[in-house]
């Protein structure tokens, strides 16, 4: 009988990590892309790698509304079912975005988990200094902590204006969307 229940748990673990790994993850990508195109979001110029358990995405450049916001070097999406990450590195913003914020993100994280299913977390980290990222679903709110870098306090506080300060000086901004 013990036999059996661990044959049965081989079977369906193999089942999954195959079901994982032979996704369609390019064509998933790219209905992604077709579902922000009517948002005004469009992105080009990538070029994109199924490494089996995640994506790699490569020198992408997003537009929004026929705008060029940003080029990203390096996007590693991972789908595991119950763990899901986007790690992002190199962002360079558009110029336009100069008089608001630094223009360079070294990378940023962001986790969803079917064990906390309704808040999506993120780390960033850039020119601007360091921000933790909460999204609840169900409330439709955003967090944004931030620990602002000295170029962030000099060059830009018309920017933390929109933000509260805490108690330990880090700057809080929610947003209900």
């Amino acid at each position: 009988m013990v036999k059996k229940i661990v044959l049965f748990f081989a079977y369906v673990s193999f089942f999954i990590v195959a079901l994982i790994y032979f996704t369609p993850k390019v064509n998933s990508y790219y209905f992604a892309e077709t579902q922000l195109k009517p948002l005004g979001v469009i992105i080009g110029s990538e070029s994109v790698n199924d490494n089996g358990f995640s994506l790699e995405i490569k020198d992408a450049k997003v537009f929004v509304k026929s705008i060029e916001s940003a080029t990203i070097g390096h996007t590693n999406i991972k789908l595991l079912g119950l763990y899901n990450s986007v790690s992002i590195e190199n962002i360079l913003l558009s110029s336009t975005a100069k008089s608001f914020v630094p223009l360079k993100i070294q990378s940023a994280n962001i986790t969803y988990h079917v064990f906390n299913p309704l808040n999506i977390n993120g780390d960033i980290m850039g020119e601007f200094g360091e921000a933790k990222v909460f999204i609840n679903l169900l409330d439709r709110t955003l967090k944004l902590i931030l620990t602002p870098s000295n170029i962030m306090k000099k060059k830009y506080k018309s920017t933390l204006r929109n933000f509260k300060k805490s108690e330990n000086g880090e700057l809080i901004y929610d947003k209900t969307f």
